[in-house]
């Protein structure tokens, strides 16, 4: 398991690295849009002007992001599984950049999965044991599911993109690794208060043999969205991980497989059942905003400004890029959340909550060990 993390974050490095400059524009041009686009297509250009981010919750890697840009990076963790999710939206919200998405699950290949990876797959939510499907067949579907309920979303394109799959498996051999890759290139559109814009998702699905794994990078804009391909490479070539961490990881792989099997005997007790599998998703989305709260960064701060504030541009995409809602208190105040409930339930001090389905009320709380009167019911914003 600790490998496939590892491949994971190369993957998606070197995956941003094999975009096709090519086809877009001089990175950090301020030239002039040609004559015939319209103005509704202006939006911030491209820049190479990077700050590093550091990962607020487990201090895993840092990453160059644009300068002045409302920046997001963080590690997020189902047991064992890792994944670095990263957005980045232009000051004026033109432009959205993103990479990783922590719903997409890490999977074995049958013919090589043991009595024991099946064991973990029936209580691991981010592990499956499935065939490995190409990125061309896996992504459009991924799309649709993931972005589909945009407004005026319609798919556009796709086209797989063989030049990127032969660079990256190139570059896989020269780190020493035998891995099958391919690539889509996906385009779509849909409209963002009342604003056209242009989406283009980079797909890879990357065969190892015993396990394989996807990965996803991608760019939204109200202009060209090619032209920001060589920005997300430079950025890609800034990402660095922590030897510590690492080394840290492999020591604690074992802990989370012990962990993991508790988890599992916790499941099959009848009683404990449900209450504790309706939290899990929650306690670990708090675990990581409280670790980015802490960091208290400047570019996070300003990503949270504009996600409190009621005409945040994007609000939808994000959302779904980082499997959260947005929730409004009593007070008219957001918060964000975890995607994974119905209904929500905020401590009316410390900003933490839990979620259940559309059965579950502020009694239930009494059976979660926690004091109703401490809690508001906060709503999902429409």
């Amino acid at each position: 398991m600790s490998s496939i993390r590892s491949l994971a974050f190369l993957a998606l490095a070197l995956t941003v690295a094999c975009a096709k400059p090519n086809e877009a524009a001089a990175v950090g041009s301020t030239e002039p849009k040609k004559p015939a686009q319209k103005a509704a297509t202006q939006s911030t250009p491209p820049t190479t002007d990077l700050v590093t981010v550091r990962d607020p919750v487990e201090n895993a890697y840092t990453l160059g992001m644009p300068k002045g840009w409302h920046n997001r990076t963080y590690s997020a963790r189902v047991f064992d599984i890792h994944s670095m999710v990263t957005t980045s939206v232009s000051p004026d919200g033109s432009v959205l950049l993103y990479s990783g998405d922590p719903s997409i699950p890490q999977y074995w290949n049958p013919a090589a999965a043991t009595p024991v990876h099946y064991d973990m797959a029936r209580v691991h939510p981010r592990m499956k044991i499935e065939p490995f499907v190409p990125a061309t067949n896996y992504f459009p579907d991924y799309v649709k599911r993931k972005f589909g309920k945009l407004p005026d979303f319609k798919l556009v394109s796709t086209e797989a993109d063989a030049q990127a799959e032969q660079k990256l498996r190139k570059k896989f051999a020269d780190v020493g690794l035998r891995m099958e890759p391919t690539v889509v290139n996906i385009s779509f559109r849909y409209t963002d208060g009342g604003k056209p814009m242009n989406a283009l998702l980079i797909g890879t699905s990357t065969d190892s043999g015993p396990f394989w794994m996807a990965t996803v990078t991608g760019i939204a804009t109200s202009g060209d969205p090619k032209q920001y391909l060589p920005m997300i490479e430079a950025m890609g070539r800034t990402h660095q991980m922590n030897p510590d961490w690492q080394a840290e990881q492999n020591r604690k792989h074992q802990e989370r497989m012990a962990q993991i099997q508790d988890f599992g005997r916790q499941m099959t007790a009848q009683h404990q059942q449900n209450m504790a599998a309706i939290q899990q998703s929650a306690q670990r989305h708090q675990q990581r905003m409280q670790a980015i709260w802490a960091q208290g960064d400047a570019s996070m701060k300003s990503y949270y400004d504009r996600m409190a504030s009621g005409d945040a541009q994007h609000r939808n995409f994000l959302n779904y890029i980082n499997e959260e809602n947005t929730v409004v208190g009593a007070n008219g105040k957001t918060f964000q959340v975890d995607n994974s409930y119905q209904r929500y339930f905020m401590h009316k001090q410390n900003r933490t909550y839990v979620g259940g389905d559309m059965r579950m009320e502020l009694d239930t709380l009494r059976r979660l060990g926690l004091n109703p009167d401490d809690y508001e019911e906060v709503k999902l914003q429409q």
